[in-house]
């Protein structure tokens, strides 16, 4: 790397990048000003392709380099290059970024997360993760930035975009539940499978602000808003098992309580039935809701005998018990109940007793 980098090939590397893609962007523009070769040909792509992917190798581990490409391309050529017709181009884009910003205190990552320039970057890999494009290096990219405690400016910056709010909740589910492979953990470091909890945290926050929407949206109303409120409970259900990584979310008895009045205010507007239909449901809206809410009581009360004695508290026993039954919109929501009566039992007499 050094010795490239000495001898002005990164310089090279940069100077021709910027000018076949300058070329090619004019004879978009204007004909036969220059020679065909220059065009968008596959000879001209080739050459960006190439200058890209080696530009990626050279950063990876260098600062200095980093820098310099990031001065040079930052956000003109990034905004330019992520517009290309070629999906290796992109991809190779997306490395580059990923190289500059997936680290604490890089420049870049500020430069990237405040500017409105840097902003837009980020909505483009958000989108470029999506179908049909589904690029894996944008993916990693978007991973690094919510990995170094970036989740929450990304999330506000995508606030109006509920489809690019979803991509970005799916990337971090993705993040939480998938076992870190070889070649991820050789990529990201001490980063991998370490999502800051403060991520969990400002989405328990987000989920109290929205209860009202998971409430509406279990007992029968349609709340087209109340989609993302769901995606995020979904998450925190999962988050909320893992103790060992996530113990000030498991241990956020404000969070509790407010998952038990959830719990309680749905069964109070529309109590389960014990005669459910046989048939199969179409998953909607309100999907999985009340089984959710139980996992997050569960995990949350798990050897916590102040939980414990919380929903006790509350009243969510005796709402637990109503839901040991077969519910169709609700898949295992009675073994969730049981789990969750042990879980609130285990160790307290009180509640045993009760």
């Amino acid at each position: 790397q050094f010795l490239q980098v000495k001898t002005g090939l990164l310089d090279s590397i940069l100077e021709t990048i910027c000018f076949y893609n300058d070329v090619g962007e004019k004879c978009h523009r204007v004909t036969h000003t220059h020679p065909y070769v220059l065009t968008y040909t596959p000879l001209c792509i080739e050459v960006i392709r190439a200058g890209l992917q080696l530009t990626a190798n050279l950063c990876v581990g260098n600062h200095a380099v980093q820098g310099a490409v990031w001065a040079r391309l930052y956000p003109a050529m990034f905004t330019t290059l992520l517009k290309s017709i070629d999906k290796q181009v992109k991809n190779y884009v997306s490395c580059i970024m990923f190289h500059c910003t997936a680290w604490n205190g890089s420049q870049a990552l500020e430069d990237i997360c405040t500017s409105e320039a840097g902003k837009a970057l980020i909505r483009t890999c958000l989108a470029l993760c999506e179908q049909p494009h589904c690029l894996e290096w944008s993916q990693l990219f978007v991973e690094g930035v919510i990995c170094v405690e970036r989740f929450i400016p990304v999330y506000d910056m995508c606030e109006d975009d509920n489809k690019l709010i979803f991509t970005l909740l799916e990337i971090l589910s993705e993040k939480i539940v998938s076992s870190p492979t070889a070649s991820k953990k050789q990529l990201f470091g001490e980063l991998e499978s370490a999502v800051p909890v403060n991520t969990f945290l400002y989405l328990a926050k987000l989920l109290a602000r929205n209860k009202q929407h998971i409430i509406d949206l279990a007992t029968g109303s349609e709340v087209p808003e109340g989609e993302v409120t769901v995606r995020i409970l979904h998450i925190l259900a999962n988050v909320t098992g893992l103790w060992e990584h996530y113990t000030r979310i498991t241990h956020n008895t404000p969070f509790l309580e407010c998952v038990v009045k959830m719990l309680n205010e749905i069964n109070t507007r529309q109590p389960i039935k014990f005669d459910q239909p046989k048939e199969e449901v179409a998953p909607d809206g309100s999907f999985a809701i009340r089984r959710e809410l139980i996992r997050v009581i569960t995990n949350m009360s798990c050897n916590n005998k102040n939980h414990q004695d919380k929903v006790r508290v509350l009243g969510g026993v005796h709402t637990i018990l109503n839901h040991c039954v077969v519910d169709k919109q609700n898949p295992y929501l009675a073994q969730w109940s049981i789990v969750s009566i042990r879980m609130l039992t285990d160790g307290n007499a009180e509640t045993r007793r009760l």
